[in-house]
């Protein structure tokens, strides 16, 4: 039996496995909710294998469930093939573990990314779609007893997704290994660029206060000096002096000084 190819380099990858390679790195080091790697390591990227956790508040909670992702080679212009590997009590999975949703068919647009994907299954999980049943029997249960219906699909999550599933990440030695720290190098690069975003979105509007804050109190200063002034030309008049003219009303001070002469 002869050696197999060598795997090709990054820089002679086909564009399908740079997109691949890149969804992978965010499985790594930024998965979804109630998601993340599988057991087994990933030695072909078209292959993966990766865990959804049974979300709280359903009949799949305290589950693991290992799923089969298989990309195909023009992905993304196709969807990839996702696979329950245990059995699931649900309307929208057949017994072959397959989920029929509109995204893995007629809907799929290459937008979509592995991420997007597992987030709906998860949501289907909660959330059963009953207009597209796969298992028509169990679609039928659902509506008729809900509650016969959480009690067996808790029955077996119970049975067959009740062990412990360990995720396997890239050691120091494995093929993976350089790529891992690539994703972790540049998943950090992110958070920090964000950091950086935030810290000077939060100086703008600090910045933004204080300047408001001095506008009102200068407009308050001269509010208040403005009164001032007003307040000591009444008294002027009041007392028969000549009053502090203002710019605008030097007309009307020199009428004033006449009335207060003639009347003395």
């Amino acid at each position: 039996m002869g050696a197999s190819p060598p795997s090709p380099t990054k820089a002679e990858e086909q564009p399908c496995e740079r997109r691949i390679r890149k969804e992978l790195h965010r499985l790594w080091v930024d998965p979804p909710a109630f998601c993340r790697p599988g057991a087994a390591p990933v030695t072909d990227l078209l292959h993966w294998e990766v865990v959804i956790d049974g979300p709280a508040g359903s009949p799949y909670a305290s589950g693991a469930f290992p799923v089969d992702v298989q990309f195909t080679g023009d992905h993304p212009y196709k969807p990839p093939k996702i696979t329950f590997k245990t059995k699931v009590y649900h309307p929208n999975i057949d017994s072959e573990g397959r989920m029929v949703l509109d995204i893995f068919d007629d809907k799929w647009s290459p937008v979509l990314t592995i991420e997007k994907l597992v987030l709906s299954t998860v949501s289907v999980l909660y959330d059963p779609m009953l207009d597209r049943p796969i298992n028509g029997h169990i679609a039928r249960q659902y509506k008729s007893d809900i509650k016969l219906y959480e009690r067996t699909a808790i029955a077996w999550t119970r049975r067959y997704a009740s062990t412990a599933v360990a995720s396997c990440y890239p050691e120091k030695g494995d093929e993976n290994w350089e790529d891992y720290c690539d994703a972790i190098a540049a998943h950090n690069a992110e958070l920090e660029k964000e950091g950086r975003r935030r810290e000077a979105q939060r100086l703008r509007g600090a910045a933004a206060a204080a300047s408001s804050e001095r506008r009102h109190k200068v407009a308050a200063s001269r509010r208040e000096k403005g009164r001032s002034l007003m307040w000591r030309r009444t008294l002027a008049f009041l007392q028969g002096r000549r009053p502090i003219a203002l710019p605008s009303a030097g007309k009307e001070s020199i009428g004033v000084e006449k009335e207060t002469t003639a009347a003395s």
